[in-house]
C-alpha cells in the first residue's frame, strides 16, 4: 500500500467552490482527479481545499481506484499527460458540518456560530463581617547596621556580538583577489547542490538558506568600498554562479512537487498542487480502465471512438489568455505591467513552463531598461532553463552578445508582435 499523500486544490473564487461541491463530486464524496504520481488502492490521502479567503480545510480521504491517464489522440497535451494517473478518492472527511462551514464563509459569516453567553447567576447576599479584635502593639525592632558596599568589578566585554560578513575578508586587496579567485575556481568544479553546500535531497528551506549564505559572503556590495574593478568582477561571477545553482535546484524541487515557486521565491509546498482542470467527474476512470485492459491484451471488444467534429475555435482560456495579454504588453514596451500579469498567472498555473519563462523574459527586459545588462543575461538564461522553446529569450540573448552594439527597445518589441 502506498504512503499517505497530501493533495492541494486551490479555488480562487466562490463559484469554483460551488462547482467543486456540486459538479466535481459524485454521490457527495467521490472525487476523480489526475495527478502526476501513482498511488495504490486503499492508500490514505489528505485533500487540502484552499478557499478564496485563504482558509485551508484538510479533508481525509481514501483511494478507491487508480489507473493510468488515457491519452486523447485529438488533444495536443499528450506529452504533458504522460505518466499521470487518474485517482478516484472517497473524501471521508467531507461531512455536512464542513459543507455548512464553507457556506457560512461564502456568505461572509464566521465558520462557526458564536456560542450564546450563559446568564450570570445572581450574587448571594454577603454576611455581615464580625468585628475583629484590636491587635496588641508590637515592640519596635532595633535598627540593624548598614551593610558595607560591595566592591565594583569591571565587566568583561560580550563576545556574542555577531561578526559582519566583511570581517572575514582579508584587508589586503592582493590577498582578497587570490581568495576570491580560488573560491570561484573551486565552485566551478562542484555540482549545483555542492555549490550551495546542501545535500542532494535538500528541501526548499535548506536550498534557500544555502543561497542566502553565499550571498552574504560573496555579494558585490561587500567589496564595492575597495573600488577595485577586478575584485568586483570576481564577486559578480561568484554571485552569478550561486544564482544559477539556486535556479537549477529550484526548478528540480518544483518539478518533483517538493516546493512551490512564484518568480524567484521558493516555498515549501502545502501539498501536491492539483490543477482545477485536472479534476473530473465524467467517467474518466472508466475510460482509463478500458485503455489499460486493451494495453494488457484483454478480451475486451475494440470500440471505435465516435467521429465528432472538432469544436470551433474560441477565445483563449486559462493560461493562454494570460500569455497573450502579457505578450501584447511586451509588444507595446510595457515590461513592468507584463511582469505583474505573469506573476498573477503563476499563482493560478504554477506548473506552466511558457508562463514562467515569459516571466523571466519580462524581468530581463525591465532590467535592460534600467541598464542592468548582467542581471538581464541571468534572467534570460533562467527563462531558457525553464522552457527551451522560448524563442524570445534566445533572440534577446543573441542581441546582447553582439559586440559593441546596444540593444534597441524597438528590436525587442518586434519579437512579440
Amino acid at each position: 500500500m502506498g504512503g499517505g499523500r497530501t493533495l492541494h486544490v486551490r479555488c480562487t473564487t466562490w463559484e469554483q467552490v460551488e462547482v467543486f461541491h456540486t459538479r466535481k463530486l459524485r454521490r457527495g464524496k467521490l472525487l476523480s482527479m489526475k495527478v502526476p504520481f501513482h498511488n495504490d488502492r486503499g492508500a490514505a490521502v489528505t485533500l487540502n481545499l484552499e478557499l478564496p479567503n485563504r482558509v485551508v480545510i484538510a479533508i481525509a480521504g481514501t483511494v478507491l481506484k487508480s489507473a493510468p491517464a488515457e491519452a486523447d489522440p485529438r488533444s495536443t497535451s499528450n506529452k504533458a499527460d504522460a505518466g499521470k494517473t487518474w485517482l478516484e478518492v472517497e473524501l471521508i472527511g467531507f461531512t455536512e458540518d464542513v459543507i455548512a462551514q464553507i457556506r457560512r464563509m461564502a456568505a461572509g459569516l464566521p465558520a462557526e456560530p458564536e456560542p450564546e453567553p450563559e446568564p450570570e447567576p445572581e450574587p448571594e447576599p454577603e454576611p455581615e463581617p464580625e468585628p475583629e479584635p484590636e491587635p496588641e502593639p508590637e515592640p519596635e525592632p532595633e535598627p540593624e547596621p548598614e551593610p558595607e558596599p560591595a566592591p565594583v568589578r569591571a565587566r568583561r566585554p560580550s563576545t556574542s556580538t555577531p561578526r559582519a560578513p566583511t570581517d572575514d575578508l582579508p584587508a589586503d586587496e592582493r590577498a582578497l583577489f587570490q581568495q576570491l579567485t580560488a573560491e570561484l575556481r573551486r565552485l566551478r568544479t562542484l555540482a549545483v547542490h555542492e555549490v550551495l553546500g546542501v545535500p542532494r535531497d535538500a528541501d526548499a528551506e535548506a536550498v534557500r538558506l544555502g543561497w542566502m549564505d553565499l550571498m552574504r559572503r560573496h555579494h558585490p556590495d561587500l567589496v564595492a568600498r575597495r573600488h577595485a574593478p577586478a575584485i568586483t568582477h570576481l564577486a559578480e561571477e561568484l554571485t552569478i554562479l550561486a544564482n544559477r545553482a539556486y535556479d537549477r535546484l529550484r526548478v528540480a524541487l518544483v518539478a518533483e512537487g517538493r516546493a512551490t515557486s512564484v518568480g524567484p521565491a521558493l516555498n515549501p509546498p502545502p501539498g501536491w498542487l492539483v490543477g482545477f482542470d485536472d479534476i473530473s467527474s465524467t467517467g474518466s476512470i472508466l475510460r482509463a480502465k478500458l485503455a489499460q485492459a486493451l494495453q494488457a491484451g484483454g478480451n475486451a471488444a475494440q470500440v471505435e471512438p465516435l467521429a465528432t467534429p472538432p469544436p470551433p475555435p474560441g477565445p483563449p482560456q486559462g493560461g493562454d489568455a494570460f500569455e497573450l495579454r502579457a505578450r501584447a504588453m511586451l509588444g507595446d514596451g510595457d515590461a513592468d505591467n507584463a511582469q505583474e500579469v505573469l506573476a498573477a498567472a503563476l499563482c493560478v498555473y504554477p506548473r506552466s513552463r511558457p508562463l514562467r519563462s515569459l516571466y523571466y523574459v519580462a524581468s530581463a527586459i525591465s532590467a535592460l531598461g534600467k541598464g542592468e545588462v548582467m542581471l538581464a543575461t541571468s534572467q534570460l538564461e533562467t527563462a531558457l532553463a525553464h522552457h527551451e522553446d522560448c524563442n524570445e529569450a534566445a533572440a534577446i540573448l543573441e542581441l546582447l552578445r553582439r559586440p559593441n552594439t546596444p540593444v534597441a527597445h524597438d528590436e525587442m518589441k518586434r519579437l512579440f508582435r
